[in-house]
């Protein structure tokens, strides 16, 4: 029997001064889902997939990354899990700016001892993918946003984790291009597979993924 990608367990979060980010949240996800985490602002989604992601610890309950649990205690695990099992998307892109688009996606690969030439070929590949075959050498501040994002998409998915988690990846863009991006991400999960557990607070965009899972007071509520 397969394990989920995802499987939490009464997972906790308290910060100092009594903020209780998480509260006993339950949740698996399987391979191949489309999952949006949706919710107010918060509510506990990002606390959530910054501890999926090995970002950050959990106070009480576990997670399991395909059948296999995180040690929050072990940083060389969880740089590896970071490495090869998770992509991440952020809101902000997160490029470096001093590289081009391709350098960008490659980058991930240069920690993980790829050799230069397989590096090129694979962030080649994936900027054709996301539609930025003519982007290769610009910069990100040549690029508009929804180009950045899609840079940061081909970045996340270069090492091929069977996991990609997405932190409000359309918060900086207009509407149109929020809904280019998540129709990319849907075209992705069901070309490449990957499995996707995205956070928005736009309901409407929700409506791309295969469910919608709702957060409110750091608890899943549906």
């Amino acid at each position: 029997m397969i394990p989920p990608v995802v499987e939490i367990c009464n997972l906790t979060r308290h910060y100092p001064g009594g903020v209780e980010a998480l509260r006993g949240v339950d949740m698996k996800i399987e391979t191949g889902e489309f999952v949006a985490l949706i919710g107010r602002s918060g509510s506990g989604k990002s606390t959530l997939l910054n501890i999926i992601g090995g970002l950050d610890s959990p106070s009480s309950g576990y997670v399991h990354i395909n059948g296999i649990p995180l040690d929050y205690s072990n940083r060389s695990g969880l740089i590896a899990l970071r490495r090869s099992r998770v992509g991440f998307v952020f809101q902000q892109f997160n490029l470096i700016p001093s590289l081009t688009a391709q350098e960008n996606v490659e980058y991930p690969l240069f920690f993980n001892y790829r050799p230069p030439r397989e590096r090129q070929e694979m962030a080649a590949r994936l900027l054709t993918m996301v539609g930025l075959e003519n982007r290769l050498s610009h910069y990100p501040g040549q690029l508009s946003g929804g180009e950045q994002q899609r840079v940061a998409i081909a970045r996340a998915l270069v090492a091929d984790p069977p996991l990609v988690l997405a932190d409000e990846p359309t918060g900086n863009l207009d509407s149109s291009t929020s809904e280019g991006i998540f129709s990319l991400l849907r075209q992705l999960n069901r070309e490449r597979g990957v499995t996707l557990l995205v956070v928005t607070h736009e309901r409407e965009l929700g409506a791309y993924a295969d469910r919608m899972i709702e957060m409110r007071d750091g608890r899943v509520i549906t």
